[in-house]
């Protein structure tokens, strides 16, 4: 009986190299901005609620400014995680791409943009996304029967009045790469000049 050994895919060219590790994962976030496929385009964020506890949503990954170590997503002004970052900006985001078999984990603060960056968020919004944004009720609120929430653009200024673009400072990045040769994982303090960065125990 003939057999072929399967052969491992060759490990990424940052495997061994920790400032290219850091650049791989902003490109990752990068083009998770655009590509819609991408594993990096809808990340899980984590707040602290009112009882403490941490509160888990995804987000759509809407910008990613290297230079500044930012992020930013939209989501409504009314919704419980903008009631969360005013108490404590203090949130965490969780990327992991199955196929990649990477994860990345971030801590970081949020803040809500206003302003030239809010305009600037708004205009680039598309029309399907700004429905979201023309519900009359608040996110979460109870209701009866799901055909009672109501979208009026008009009164919602086309739902610009409960747009809320949020930019998240990244302070920290940990990177995990589930790897056949053997996995690798890293540490990186983007609150150090130069940034810190160490492997970690897989």
């Amino acid at each position: 009986m003939n057999t072929k050994t399967k052969i491992p895919p060759a490990p990424l060219s940052c495997y061994d190299n920790l400032e290219e590790t850091l650049t791989y994962a902003w490109a990752l976030l990068a083009r998770g901005v655009k590509d819609r496929k991408s594993a990096f385009h809808t990340p899980t964020i984590a707040t602290i609620g009112a009882n403490n506890a941490p509160h888990l949503r995804t987000v759509v990954l809407r910008g990613c400014d290297i230079e500044q170590q930012s992020l930013r997503f939209h989501t409504d002004k009314r919704s419980s995680k903008v009631l969360e970052l005013a108490k404590n900006p203090l949130a965490a985001i969780h990327c992991y791409d199955a196929a990649m078999k990477i994860q990345l984990r971030l801590d970081v603060d949020l803040k809500l943009i206003d302003g030239a960056g809010f305009e600037k968020a708004w205009t680039a919004t598309r029309p399907m996304s700004r429905e979201c944004y023309q519900v009359t009720a608040s996110p979460g609120s109870p209701i009866d029967d799901p055909y009672e929430a109501v979208f009026d653009a008009d009164a919602t200024q086309d739902g610009e009045i409960n747009f809320a673009p949020v930019t998240a400072e990244v302070k920290t990045i940990e990177w995990l790469y589930l790897a056949a040769k053997g996995h690798r994982r890293a540490y990186f303090d983007l609150t150090q000049t130069p940034v810190k960065m160490e492997w970690l125990v897989p």
